[in-house]
């Protein structure tokens, strides 16, 4: 008992210097989606202020595929010493691992640092749908069993299982049609080759607005300031339908808790900033900084959120 005393003691004493010196060297934030969307904006806006307050270049690396999945993979395979972070999200953290064969566990291959913000998915149709709210779309499409399109950025995203949640809580019948990324869906929509998207913000705003898609609903229980007449969910009458997009950063399992404490005061920090505040509020997003712990215990229950969807759909692991 002595040794392990000892060894743990000795174990804390390192992490306390490792955090001392850090940052010593450049930091990398990976960010496991295609530079130009609101992920890569926020992400480098945010490693931008690290850079600033740490005085070390804290550099965004894109590295896209597989529904976040491979830049994950190489979060979770890099070394625990801080200088690697992801940019992570509700894709590659909660819903892939659910549909995808993963080379990492979601909860257990990374250390939690800080939630960065979270919000609701707006619901809409392309204008050749006649109805103007959710009750009316549920009916419409029960009439039409099979005959709606539903467009996603591809198979395993969170729009795929968030409109699966909308199947199982609506018991409405639609059809899957995957694309290869946010653009080719929106495309999609406009041209009519798919009815029905469900997508966070800030991307439905310039198509709702240019009167391309209509906006039925809001997921959750509140509105957006930016579609202030688009009634949520709730006010609706349908629960159930209570999917997410969140951000957040995490980093190898393994890292030193002082530099996770470190690395969670300066992001919140950075939250705080003027700059990027005004960049949320452009973008009708609120930030939601807290613990540590408070983010790995919503990723864990995202997790399993994700997995029940699933098994109810009856999707299969790819």
């Amino acid at each position: 008992m002595t040794r392990t005393i000892g060894a743990l003691a000795f174990a804390l004493l390192a992490g306390a210097a490792a955090a001392q010196g850090y940052p010593s060297k450049p930091v990398t934030l990976v960010n496991a989606f295609p530079p130009g969307g609101a992920t890569d904006i926020v992400a480098r806006q945010i490693a931008a202020k690290l850079s600033q307050r740490f005085g070390q270049q804290v550099v965004v690396d894109n590295r896209a595929g597989a529904a976040g999945t491979i830049g994950a993979a190489s979060v979770a395979r890099a070394e625990p010493d801080g200088y690697t972070m992801l940019f992570a999200v509700a894709a590659n953290l909660a819903v892939a691992p659910a549909v995808l064969r993963v080379p990492y566990d979601p909860v257990k291959s990374f250390a939690p640092v800080v939630e960065i913000a979270r919000g609701p998915y707006v619901l809409m149709v392309h204008p050749s749908v006649p109805t103007k709210d959710l009750a009316a779309f549920v009916a419409y499409a029960r009439q039409h069993p099979g005959k709606l399109n539903y467009g996603t950025p591809g198979q395993g995203s969170v729009h795929h299982l968030a409109t699966e949640m909308l199947k199982q809580a609506t018991g409405i019948d639609i059809v899957h049609v995957p694309y290869k990324g946010g653009a080719p869906m929106y495309t999609a929509i406009t041209a009519g080759e798919v009815q029905i998207l469900l997508d966070g913000m800030p991307a439905p705003l310039p198509h709702v607005r240019a009167g391309k898609v209509r906006a039925l609903g809001v997921t959750g229980d509140r509105r957006l300031g930016a579609l202030p007449d688009v009634r949520s969910f709730a006010e609706q009458g349908v629960s159930g339908v209570d999917a997410q997009f969140w951000w957040g950063i995490v980093v190898p399992a393994g890292t030193p808790q002082p530099i996770i404490t470190r690395l969670n005061a300066e992001v919140t920090q950075a939250l705080a900033d003027p700059e990027v505040k005004a960049t949320f509020e452009k973008q009708n997003i609120d930030p939601s900084p807290g613990t540590p712990e408070a983010f790995g215990t919503w990723v864990a229950a995202e997790r399993t959120r994700w997995a029940q969807v699933v098994a109810k759909a009856g999707i299969k692991p790819e």
